[in-house]
């Protein structure tokens, strides 16, 4: 990959440039307190633009899977009947992008593309995609009090998949390309040659980083292995379970769910559209099949799913990457304090109690 250096006050020259090609560009803005969103950029708000901000809650990754979207639109006419698809293929950025939901569009890129059936919606809009991933190093603004992507190894700095990559070194910025759309930016003047000193500077900075994450867990592996093989406990399954409220949360908020409903609905005498809507293992009728039978009625069995789907080997191995990675969003948003990182807990701890007591 190459590397160059840019002056502090350029960095939004990157969003003005992306915009002189024509791509709608998303960045982070912040409201009051913890409130902060990704935004289209216009003249007007542009100055607002921030690069050190706590991570949004509601992943970007809507702007490749949108959380409504019109499949297609059937018209009956005199007795004929239309069909008409949907595709959106405008050229969209997003400025200011975490590496954890870098990582969490990958593994929706390895889910929609990477096997035998490609999503032709989900492939039209990834493809007019260009990330600008931004670096934590704020542990102050950057970084979450439930972030714990090191130990998803998916952070704080992505190490791919992303287009452009922007890191605070204090003075300036080290922006290093990660494909060839990227590296065509560093023939504008504004972006100087990077030395020695500036990776080390870099290697430093981001040993440092890692050492400030507040939640964080050795035991992803151990928990793996568990759910892969089946022996984690019932009663653990059934507390989980019980903890659970059922409104959705982690999954809406969830960089890496991939789940989906499609629904047909009247728009119009005559019109009928189909949409794609966000969908989630939590809610009650998420199993429930065309008779009305629900094989998961009891909320410790979808949560016992959600997690299999998480952990378990045979998907790992499937999407080369664990549907986790570690942006904190489920444990920011879970009342009943269910999160990933308290889920991995509360599954190893009672499978190492449980271990203790059989036989040698």
């Amino acid at each position: 990959m190459k590397a160059r250096i840019l002056e502090h006050g350029d960095v939004l020259k990157i969003v003005d440039l992306l915009r002189e090609q024509g791509h709608e560009v998303f960045a982070p803005f912040a409201g009051r307190g913890r409130d902060t969103w990704f935004d289209l950029v216009t003249d007007e708000n542009r100055g607002r633009v921030q690069v050190h901000l706590p991570n949004p809650y509601y992943p970007p990754k809507r702007f490749v899977l949108p959380h409504i979207e019109r499949l297609m639109k059937v018209r009956k006419s005199n007795g004929d009947i239309q069909i008409e698809p949907t595709y959106r293929d405008r050229k969209r950025a997003i400025f200011g992008i975490r590496s954890c939901d870098v990582a969490g569009i990958w593994h929706l890129d390895r889910f929609y593309l990477g096997r035998d059936f490609r999503d032709l919606y989900y492939e039209k809009r990834r493809k007019n995609l260009f990330l600008v991933n931004v670096v934590c190093t704020d542990p102050e603004r950057d970084i979450g009090e439930e972030c714990f992507c090191p130990c998803a190894d998916t952070g704080p700095a992505a190490r791919e998949n992303f287009d452009l990559q922007v890191m605070d070194l204090g003075d300036e910025f080290m922006v290093v390309a990660g494909s060839p759309a990227g590296e065509a930016f560093f023939a504008n003047p504004m972006f100087k040659q990077a030395t020695e000193a500036h990776v080390e500077k870099r290697r430093a900075i981001l040993g440092e980083v890692r050492k400030r994450f507040k939640t964080t867990t050795s035991w992803f592996p151990a928990t793996v292995r568990y759910v892969s093989q089946g022996t984690i406990l019932d009663k653990t399954w059934e507390e989980i379970g019980s903890r659970c409220l059922e409104c959705g949360g982690c999954t809406y908020v969830c960089p890496a769910c991939t789940c989906f409903t499609v629904s047909d609905r009247q728009i119009g005498p005559g019109e009928i559209e189909r949409v794609r809507i966000w969908d989630a293992c939590a809610l009650s009728g998420f199993t429930r099949m065309a008779g009305g039978h629900n094989p998961r009625r009891a909320v410790h069995d979808r949560r016992n799913r959600r997690f299999f789907r998480k952990l378990a080997h045979y998907f790992i191995q499937r999407e080369l990457s664990m549907a986790c990675v570690g942006c904190g969003r489920c444990a920011a948003v879970c009342h009943g304090d269910i999160g990933m990182p308290s889920v991995v807990e509360m599954i190893r701890r009672a499978t190492a109690e449980n271990d203790k007591l059989q036989p040698v």
